[in-house]
């Protein structure tokens, strides 16, 4: 498979994909969308929880996230709050956005 690299996606998306579900979808003013629609409608697109080693970026002053000395959590893949579009379902409801990574093959 092919590393297509990192999108950000509402937390709607990441509970689907994480759970084949995500409770409350639809539910949300202003979120309507197919959760991961632009992606399961790609024939040969996937995606995967999180973001591939070389992307992280810790900014916690340098720290490697990947130090298995690090007590610290790594939040390299969360960003708390995001006026973006969601990259998995479109829609533009802000709020937490989860990396993934978009394969195909």
């Amino acid at each position: 498979m092919e590393n297509y690299g990192t999108i950000w996606v509402c937390m709607d998306c990441m509970l689907h994909h994480a759970n084949g579900e995500c409770g409350g979808c639809h539910d949300d003013h202003g979120h309507d969308e197919d959760p991961l629609g632009l992606i399961d409608h790609v024939e040969g697109f996937h995606v995967a929880m999180g973001m591939a080693h070389e992307e992280h970026s810790c900014p916690r002053n340098g720290d490697d996230c990947w130090d298995i000395d690090v007590d610290v959590e790594c939040y390299c893949e969360t960003s708390t709050f995001s006026e973006s579009r969601c990259e998995g379902c479109g829609s533009w409801l802000h709020g937490e956005r989860h990396a993934m990574t978009l394969f195909k093959g």
